[in-house]
């Protein structure tokens, strides 16, 4: 596969899925060479880093990086965010991924399609399905060699992958601030890592989870305390803490007086 014009990869966990990829779909036929072959998108990623290539064919779930993740970091890719622990620099934004997962809920497909997935194949998919698909990639690349938008300099649209991310994290958050809330929980709502998670919410919003989690109980204890139409302990119930003593030293130490003064002052 020599002469082939465009470079694949395949990340899926189970190797079987892996194994029948490589053997059963037409690679030379098609025009593509299948360059290499991972079990995690950490794995995956870290290779693209060195070695792009032009289409991926990933599973969903999987260890250590979701297909989901890998295809948001492969959007925001080019740009340096400052971060210590920021591993992605190199433009690797072109990429066609096509995701092949066991998973049939319509949020997955929603999202990756929404990060600009060039397809969404539910298994057990026919071989000639696939083959369709990455021959819609390849055209995909075809065109983005030919056109300017696509040349090198050319400016694109980035930030919506992981702004839409942390939009749907902020209404999560704001849809159950009332209960106990937990990042890996989001995490497992959006189908990306609690680490990614928290690294993106801390760049997008200039905050921790926790601290932007605080905030909203605050502003919302505020509100409840000025409108004297609960108790005090029906506040903190209100807002996650029922516990009426942890409640009033949480207040204490993030306004500088128990929630008592506070709704005096307010009169």
């Amino acid at each position: 596969m020599a002469n082939a014009e465009y470079r694949a990869m395949i990340i899926d966990d189970e190797a079987w899925i892996r194994e029948g990829l490589c053997e059963h779909i037409e690679w030379k036929k098609l025009g593509i060479e299948l360059v290499n072959v991972f079990e995690d998108g950490a794995e995956a990623l870290a290779y693209l880093e060195k070695d792009p290539v032009d289409i991926v064919l990933s599973d969903i779930r999987m260890p250590n990086m979701t297909g989901l993740e890998l295809v948001a970091r492969l959007r925001v890719s080019g740009r340096v965010d400052g971060e210590a622990d920021a591993v992605t620099v190199k433009d690797l934004s072109g990429i066609k991924v096509i995701f092949l997962s066991g998973y049939g809920d319509f949020q997955y497909a929603q999202e990756a399609l929404r990060l600009g997935a060039v397809d969404y194949l539910l298994k057990p998919t026919e071989v000639e399905e696939i083959e369709n698909a990455l021959l819609k990639a390849k055209a995909l690349c075809a065109s983005d060699r030919v056109s300017p938008s696509r040349m090198p300099g050319a400016i694109e649209p980035l930030e919506e992958p992981s702004s839409y991310l942390i939009k749907k994290a902020l209404n999560y958050i704001q849809a159950h601030f009332t209960e106990e809330v937990h990042l890996a929980e989001i995490a497992g709502e959006l189908f990306v890592t609690p680490n990614y998670l928290s690294r993106l919410f801390r760049q997008e919003t200039g905050r921790s989870f926790i601290e932007y989690l605080s905030r909203i109980r605050l502003d919302k204890a505020c509100s409840l305390l000025t409108e004297g139409k609960l108790k005090i302990y029906q506040v903190g119930e209100a807002v996650g803490y029922p516990n009426p003593r942890y409640f009033s030293e949480w207040f204490q130490k993030n306004m500088g007086m128990s929630p008592g003064d506070f709704r005096k002052r307010q009169i």
